[in-house]
């Protein structure tokens, strides 16, 4: 795998992606998450049953949601999360209506890390494209769900 990205004092780097079981109606969230120069692997799964309608999105929110909670405990003043999927952006931002609770939680979760003092900022990256850690986020992600 290429280099880790550089992260200053105080920040850090995260590459988010999501997965759907459909044969255990299973969500997957992945994460690759970059600080002081280290690797941080999170991978994590979830079947609620509100959520498994947005199928791998709720995924794809888990592990923002996931990478946003490991900055805060870190006390981070900055995070840059790299996402595939538009709407891990654009639920944050206001630019898309949440009209679903899984969506609504997202932005509140959001919104709270925001007035805790960590500034998050949004890159959008194009999945499955060779993207080194956008492809390492979706194979945690996979895996999770058993994929």
């Amino acid at each position: 795998m290429e280099g880790y990205p550089v992260t200053g004092m105080g920040e850090a780097v995260a590459y988010v992606d999501g997965s759907f079981n459909e044969e255990t109606g299973e969500y997957g969230a992945g994460v690759a998450f970059f600080c002081d120069g280290e690797l941080m692997e999170m991978s994590k799964k979830g079947n609620n049953p509100d959520a498994v309608s947005m199928r791998n999105v709720s995924g794809e929110v888990m592990a923002s949601m996931l990478a946003m909670n490991e900055a805060h405990k870190r006390g981070l003043k900055t995070l840059v999360i790299y996402h595939d999927y538009q709407g891990i952006a654009d639920w944050c931002t206001g630019a898309w209506k949440t009209k679903k609770e899984g969506t609504r939680v997202y932005r509140e979760f959001y919104q709270q890390m925001r007035l805790s003092g960590l500034d998050i900022r949004f890159v959008k990256v194009t999945g499955h494209s060779g993207d080194v850690w956008n492809d390492r986020a979706d194979a945690l992600a996979k895996a999770a769900v058993g994929k």
